[in-house]
């Protein structure tokens, strides 16, 4: 199997038994993690958009940004999500940089090792077109029985709220420690389970290669974090719960 060439050399490890497995298949270049290894997962692999035409598929979202379809095979239930090529500029991004499946799915993996809980990844696919990156997919598991943490409100069960205010701030401090950021901390993309609070969407995540930069991308993810329940969606009481977990963990508000 011929890999990728912008990952020759990269991302050669083990998770836990999980090795990190190569498939190509025309112009589609996958890599995916071996504990999900199937001919089901080869089919998607080899034809990812697939998906889209099931019947049985949910269509989550469908827009000019990104596909979102939920199926499920081998007893789990998985996302597919499609970033297609919106234009010409968007295509010469592509050739300085990772696509956005690939860095969900690399990211998803350090924040594993961190002590993050992240969206559990199955695989990215990445087409080419004459040797330049085009459109790509993400394959992860469906985390069932969560809700976004967008939904809370001021009269939420608080002992809710104050997991989700010092989970947030716990994994941004471990972030710093991890020279990483997020890049878009809404509520929006932290999924809340009875026993977990789960952080997703990890298309504009980065990692620093010294303290100061870190620290200017933890402070719009603060920002951001803190704007949503002081002027987008203002909830007075949440704001400042999330406000003192922030600066307990050593973050300026």
């Amino acid at each position: 199997m011929t890999p990728d060439p912008s990952n020759r050399g990269e991302n050669r490890f083990s998770l836990l038994k999980n090795d990190l497995l190569e498939k190509q298949s025309g112009r589609l270049f996958a890599q995916y993690l071996s504990s999900y290894q199937s001919p089901l997962l080869d089919q998607l692999l080899e034809d990812p958009n697939r998906v889209f035409l099931e019947p049985r598929a949910e269509i989550l979202k469908d827009d000019a940004k990104t596909a979102v379809a939920r199926t499920s095979f081998d007893g789990r239930s998985i996302v597919v999500k499609h970033y297609p090529v919106k234009n010409a500029w968007h295509r010469i991004r592509l050739v300085f940089k990772a696509s956005r499946a690939q860095n969900n799915f690399q990211y998803a993996q350090t924040l594993s090792q961190v002590g993050i809980r992240a969206l559990r990844p199955v695989a990215w696919i990445q087409e080419r077109r004459f040797g330049v990156r085009a459109q790509s997919w993400l394959v992860y598991e469906h985390i069932d029985d969560s809700i976004c943490a967008d939904t809370l409100t001021d009269d939420s069960d608080p002992k809710t709220v104050d997991r989700v205010m010092q989970t947030v701030a716990h994994n941004l401090r471990i972030m710093r420690e991890s020279l990483l950021s997020h890049g878009d901390m809404k509520p929006s993309n932290v999924l809340i389970t009875a026993n977990e609070v789960v952080l997703i969407d990890l298309d504009a995540m980065q990692a620093y290669p010294d303290a100061s930069r870190c620290e200017k991308g933890l402070a719009k993810d603060v920002a951001r974090w803190m704007r949503w329940w002081r002027s987008d969606r203002p909830q007075p009481a949440i704001a400042d719960k999330a406000q003192t977990a922030l600066k307990t963990a050593g973050f300026e508000v």
